[in-house]
């Protein structure tokens, strides 16, 4: 029996023209995401790239690095990490750093990066500043649709918020005090440091120092000198490479203070530690901040609209105008953050009312979900189609407000209960998430496999038995991928080594060897069809499988996956992938398994030929070996070194 709807308010839909003016507005949404970050790292790296500072300074040029130019990675820093977190006016950081970079003296390396980099940042500050004025009257239109605010579903039914207040932010506005505070000691600190260098160095006496022993990095050494008329001899750490007897120049005052005179003394450490303590100290404020406001919320009501969310491949509910199609693309995502609660209905224990999930119930819910799973390849799409389709929902507040968007609507998986939950809006659909909180991924690749099933038989009902065949990649490929993965390994592995247990034992092995097998399972694979059943060679192993085993193929984030009833074997389709589409050939990862899919649920088409039992595997024993002698090899070179 479906779920009592609750009382709900009256409130004005999203239509396909007010989504359009929406859209009209929002101009360049992919700069809302995190892609103006890469503006200070590209920075840093040309910085980088064309710094021609010499690695020693002479003891006749001032070896202090200035002020300006040690502040300008602190500057970089600073902007790195606000643009990561997306505030709402990040306009205004690039355009700050553009212009601290054009005044500070020095700050970056040559003219022409210097000019570059201040346009890049405030033609970057331009572009963003465009967004924000495009979310401004996006939300402007919004708010006049919504016009004035409407009840809550709970105040309709008399009943107070079921919501906890957010607790006090008293633990972020310690943290941002303590991080202030260390940030201008850390400011102070630097200063006087530099200064009081600065200051000893101008007074202390210049000696000639001899390197006795070079630190086994290479990075340093320890010297011996003598001061001015005395006769007994000091030691002193340098830093820098250093050759044994190579004769340094040392400043002492006599105090027990020394410097290398050759050495740059940059106080950008001083000035990075003040920028993140401080930039982080600001952040935990305006959180602070946002929580206090958040607790001083009304019940009355607020703005709402009606709309319909769809669940996207991430878990977040995409939000589509009502009166559209299903397969629209989302005007924006909610994540919903927090706790939710659900609608009660009356009963003879008491009145209808809204009341905060509990864990209890969560785990009645995935019970009935490990009982209704899916066990045929029909019943798995037209779950996978079902949680997909859009539902009506209620928006309080929608995007770009001053509070957190509330979402009131019946949950589109089971058990189909009305919901409501805060939410966090998102402009555009993240491009690197994969992953799939609605269903399991055995879930997802037989709904994937229902699909090429349903296309053949649309295109080929009554189509002729497949030729027994094996894919792969080209031998040449597939046999020199293992010994020349474990060589270009080895060889990265001991050109990189750091020393200790650590870099020259766990890292070659257990980094190296993941490496090693992810490239041979991507490159080495082979799969063969015939009248008997499956046939893949993996990394090391050989998996023979009959058709009555085979439950689904399918190419599923960004793996090809065979699914039998005693597990699943697959590999990386990455490489195949590109070969196909550059090159063509039999290497489709698609096509391979729709092929299997097919053959392993339609007999008649299955092939009439057997193929000999060393169609595939070949390279196993190639593979084994190299694998193993690498592994002897990162063992070897640390118990020998």
């Amino acid at each position: 029996m479906p779920e009592p709807t609750p009382p709900l308010p009256a409130a004005p839909a999203l239509t396909l023209a007010a989504a359009d003016q929406w859209r009209a507005a929002r101009v360049w949404r992919r700069l809302e995401s995190r892609w103006p970050a890469l503006l200070p790292l590209l920075t840093v790296l040309l910085a980088l790239t064309v710094d021609d500072t010499p690695e020693r300074c002479g003891t006749w040029q001032p070896c202090t690095v200035p002020y300006g130019e040690s502040a300008a990675p602190a500057v970089l820093l600073v902007e790195l990490l606000v643009l990561l977190l997306r505030p709402r006016h990040n306009w205004a950081v690039p355009a700050a750093a553009g212009l601290l970079l054009w005044f500070l003296p020095d700050a970056l390396p040559g003219p022409w990066l210097t000019v570059a980099a201040c346009a890049a940042h405030l033609g970057t500050a331009a572009a963003l500043y465009r967004v924000a004025a495009g979310r401004r009257r996006a939300r402007a239109q919004l708010a006049t649709l919504m016009g004035p605010p409407a009840p809550y579903p709970w105040t309709l039914l008399g009943g107070d918020c079921p919501f906890d207040l957010p607790s006090a932010p008293r633990i972020r506005r310690l943290l941002a005090v303590l991080l202030g505070a260390g940030a201008a000691a850390l400011l102070l600190a630097g200063v006087w440091q530099t200064e009081d260098g600065i200051r000893r160095a101008a007074e202390a006496d210049e000696v000639r120092a001899t390197v006795r022993t070079v630190h086994p990095d290479g990075e340093g050494a320890t010297v011996e000198y003598r001061l001015p008329h005395e006769d007994r001899t000091f030691t002193a750490e340098v830093a820098g490479p250093r050759r044994p007897g190579e004769q340094v120049p040392l400043l002492v005052d006599g105090t027990g203070w020394y410097r290398a005179a050759d050495e740059w003394q940059d106080p950008a450490p001083w000035w990075l530690g003040a920028g993140a303590a401080g930039t982080f100290a600001v952040l935990l404020a305006l959180s602070a901040h946002r929580a206090t406001r958040e607790r001083r919320r009304t019940d009355d009501g607020a703005p709402a609209l009606r709309v319909r969310v769809r669940p996207d491949a991430g878990g977040d509910l995409e939000v589509l105008p009502l009166d559209g199609g299903d397969r629209e693309a989302g005007l924006w995502r909610l994540r919903r953050v927090g706790t939710e609660v659900h609608y009660l209905p009356a009963d003879r224990e008491g009145p209808a009312e809204w009341l905060p999930c509990t864990g209890d119930e969560d785990d009645e819910d995935d019970d009935e979900d490990d009982r209704t799973a899916p066990d045929t390849l029909a019943e798995a799409a037209a779950l996978v189609e079902r949680t997909a389709a859009p539902v009506e929902a209620l928006l309080y507040q929608g995007p770009d407000g001053g509070r957190r968007q509330l979402l009131v609507l019946r949950s589109p998986v089971a058990p189909h209960e009305w919901t409501a939950a805060y939410a966090a809006g998102h402009a555009a659909p993240p491009r690197l998430r994969r992953g799939n909180d609605l269903h399991e991924d055995d879930v997802l690749v037989m709904a994937e496999a229902a699909r090429h099933l349903e296309h053949d038989l649309a295109e080929q009902p009554d189509g002729p038995p497949e030729a027994a065949r094996v894919f792969g990649l080209p031998a040449v490929v597939r046999r020199g991928a293992a010994p020349v993965a474990a060589v270009l390994i080895a060889f990265l592995m001991d050109r990189t080594a750091d020393g200790g247990l650590l870099g020259g034992l766990v890292r070659p092995l257990l980094m190296g060897t993941a490496v090693l097998v992810g490239v041979v399972g991507a490159l080495g694979w082979q799969l063969a069809v015939d009248r008997d059943g499956v046939a893949f060679s993996g990394v090391l192993r050989l998996h023979r499988l009959r058709w009555q085993q085979v439950t689904a193929a399918a190419v599923h984030r960004g793996r090809f996956t065979l699914r039998a009833g005693s597990g699943q074997v697959g590999f990386s389709s990455g490489p195949a992938r590109l070969l196909h589409r550059h090159f063509g050939g039999p290497y489709d990862p698609q096509r391979i398994a729709r092929t299997v899919t097919l053959l392993a649920h339609r007999p008649e088409r299955r092939p009439q030929a057997v193929l000999p039992e060393d169609a595939v595997g070949a390279a196993l024993p190639l593979n084994r070996l190299a694998v193993a002698g690498y592994a002897v090899w990162a063992v070897g070179q640390y118990l020998l070194g």
